[in-house]
């Protein structure tokens, strides 16, 4: 059967309280600790009407997570979600493979009005021969407690450590002291390119640090103990630094002020290009309601408001319309706990100009957003105002649309005035699908086929704010169920059309199932390459327990998984990483029966003198370039001169030397004469460890020669 409806979306309608808005994630869950919690009147509340408490849970590496619930756990679920707001998993309890990354983690009441106390507790496991390469942030002044071990990141040595990425506002000295009660702690304090700004140190820790510049803190036990931690950071920025805040602001505040070339800014990565802004502190003695508002006739500025640790819970860029005079104004809502908080004003132009600032704080409790209902009306126009909800996506307008059956949801924002983005979210608010206009037309499309229920349709906008057109169309229709898999060839490929033949996934999205079977334990790589799809692969199991999962973490738009597993039978799925009219695509399965590598634990220890020859494979390390490499460890019993050369025909060979702990202490590309790369200089006695790698991406490969020689 298929029905062809129109349904509009409501012109100017009030979407209820101007408070409306969703609650970001304030409050940090560790990877491996115990939170304790309540839900009560004052909660925030899913589109449900059901309440909820947002934690940020971060993982430098992927690896085993379980979180279970102990308290009223009848009464209260759990959910994960990914970046993008997408449910990764729920129940009364999780123990799944996860990937490294930043998440969300809802603890929700099961009905509207519930109240309780709750506890959380997270256990993970990193899985072995892992490099962590994303930490959580941390402030320049912020107390932040942790566990050592936590995150399950090794140094090259072995020694458990915690690690933090701190951006500075601007150059000046940074103290940090760690306290334990259950061993004695080491700081260390590193570029974000892994070089030694501070070696490890007992507490305190004093260094000066330049402007314009990210940095990681690191945390280790100096007496092999472990245990729980707890860091107080202490910025003071540099005596003649003009990188700094403007005033801590106290509601009701305004203030007139200029961004220019005395202000702080960052520089803009791959483009050389800098950003500039201006900053305020907010100090909340109560949990409340921020409103931001900042209006320039010199430039369009965008709002950030940031958590004590540099997170941004909240933006906005040309979302209050147009003042009087045309000038464009943009403004923010949120509500937050009592706590410390930033406000970043920053400019489209390099040259900066004139602005005016609103601030608002009102104490009280969050109030969630209202959707309209959906009438099967012909096409309608709609406005985005300073009004709308503030969601995960941004300023947003909420509807909510009822399938009384499955069949396929057309639908389309257009606007002028802003840049469009549109997503479809579930009844517990977790995103499904969305597509942001990327082109600047202003124009956003979701089609999805979807089961009967009741979904929320966020029309928004990314910058700016102004009339749209919002339209759906929906056809209703049985969806099929897929049995179907394509058989992938070991070490084969297939190339197939991403479209309306494919079958439908959890996301009313095309997806294509691929099934292989390893008769041994054996080293998978699988890989989806497309010029016209933005890939995302998941491998599952036999029993359809999700494995892996990736994006484009390995390279632009192209998924790629790499996986030792058991004997058994598999199934890859490949899909668009969002909303997509599908295309052409390529998915190639490649496997290396045998023991599970070493990965990025040294494959062999060299000295000087020793000449190993090696393959560049993806069965060596993944490294934190997202480039293969090969490990190798080498003790210097005393101080030595030594002259490193890595060879190779068949790639550009790449040269990377690390102290035990870790950081690089060298690094070339092309010293050794053609592409061949050659570090020579002398060290203290010690353990080193030489990373041998291409450079390029994770395609280059091939035969290498690596040569260590004394040094003259």
């Amino acid at each position: 059967m298929s029905l062809a409806r129109i349904i509009a979306m409501g012109i100017g309608v009030c979407l209820g309280p101007l408070a409306a808005q969703d609650c970001p994630p304030v409050s940090r869950v560790l990877p491996n600790g115990t939170l304790d919690g309540s839900l009560d009147a004052d909660s925030c509340q899913l589109g449900d009407g059901t309440p909820y408490t947002p934690y940020r849970l971060d993982l430098a590496v992927r690896g085993q997570i379980k979180i279970a619930l102990s308290g009223n756990t009848g009464d209260i679920t759990l959910t994960l979600r990914d970046s993008s707001g997408v449910k990764i998993d729920s129940g009364a309890g999780v123990l799944r493979p996860i990937e490294a990354g930043s998440y969300t983690l809802l603890v929700n009441g099961r009905a509207a009005g519930q109240t309780g106390s709750y506890t959380v507790n997270t256990s993970f496991t990193g899985e072995p021969g892992m490099l962590c390469a994303s930490f959580p942030n941390i402030g320049g002044s912020q107390l932040v407690t942790g566990q050592v071990p936590g995150s399950g990141c090794l140094a090259p040595d072995g020694t458990p450590y915690e690690a933090y990425t701190l951006t500075t506002d601007g150059a000046g000295t940074l103290t940090v002291a760690v306290t334990s009660q259950d061993f004695t702690p080491a700081i260390a304090i590193r570029s974000i390119d892994g070089y030694t700004v501070s070696p490890p140190s007992p507490s305190p820790v004093n260094v000066v640090l330049a402007g314009d510049s990210q940095y990681l803190l690191i945390v280790s036990s100096a007496d092999q103990s472990t245990g729980a931690y707890q860091i107080v950071n202490s910025f003071q920025a540099a005596a003649d630094e003009t990188c700094r805040s403007q005033r801590t602001l106290a509601a009701p505040d305004s203030d007139s002020n200029a961004i220019t070339a005395s202000s702080c800014f960052v520089t803009i990565a791959g483009s050389g290009d800098q950003s500039y802004y201006n900053y305020y502190d907010l100090a909340l003695t109560d949990a409340g309601l921020v409103s931001a508002s900042a209006v320039s006739g010199d430039f369009t500025a965008t709002l950030n408001l940031l958590d004590a640790a540099g997170n941004t819970l909240a933006y906005d860029s040309g979302g209050g319309g147009s003042d009087a005079q045309g000038n464009v104004q943009s403004s923010l809502r949120a509500w937050l706990p009592a706590g410390s908080y930033r406000l970043q004003i920053v400019s489209d132009l390099p040259s900066g100009g004139q602005y005016a600032l609103q601030y608002q704080f009102q104490a009280g409790s969050p109030q969630p957003c209202t959707a309209v209902t959906l009438q099967p009306v012909d096409q309608s126009v709609g406005t985005l105002t300073a009004a709308g909800c503030r969601t995960s996506i941004g300023l947003a307008d909420l509807y909510s649309l009822t399938l009384p059956s499955a069949g396929t949801v057309d639908l389309e924002i257009d606007s002028g005035a802003f840049d469009a983005i549109l997503a479809v979210r579930d009844n517990k608010d977790n995103l499904i699908v969305s597509e942001e206009d990327v082109s600047g037309l202003g124009v956003a499309h979701v089609t999805a086929d979807l089961p009967a229920g009741v979904y929320t349709v966020a029309g928004g906008a990314t910058s700016g704010a102004g009339n749209y057109y919002l339209t759906a169309r929906f056809a209703a229709h049985d969806i099929a169920d897929c049995t179907f898999a394509q058989s992938l060839d070991l070490n084969g490929g297939f190339i197939q059309r991403l479209g309306p033949r494919s079958c439908t996934g959890a996301n009313g999205q095309p997806v294509d199932y691929y099934s292989f079977t390893l008769a041994a334990d054996s080293l998978v790589l699988a890989v989806m390459t497309s010029s016209e799809v933005d890939g995302y692969l998941t491998l599952y199991d036999a029993t359809g327990n999700q494995v892996r999962s990736d994006d484009n973490t390995y390279g632009s738009n192209d998924p790629l998984i790499v996986q030792y597993l058991p004997a058994g039978a598999y199934k890859l799925a490949a899909r668009a990483a969002s909303a997509t009219v599908g295309g052409l695509y390529e998915v190639d399965l490649r496997t290396v029966t045998g023991p599970r590598p070493p990965f990025c634990t040294p494959i062999s220890t060299v000295t000087p003198g020793d000449t190993v020859s090696g393959v560049i494979t993806y069965t060596g390390c993944q490294y934190t370039d997202n480039v293969f490499a090969d490990v190798y460890q080498m003790n210097l019993t005393a101080d030595a001169a030594i002259d490193l050369q890595l060879n190779s025909s068949e790639f550009d060979a790449y040269l990377v030397l690390l102290d035990s702990k870790g950081a690089v202490v060298d690094e070339d590309d092309d010293s050794g004469g053609s592409t061949n790369a050659r570090i020579t200089r002398t060290l203290p006695a010690g353990t080193y460890f030489i990373v041998a790698e291409p450079f390029g991406d994770y395609t280059s490969h091939g035969a290498y020669s690596l040569v260590t020689k004394a040094g003259q």
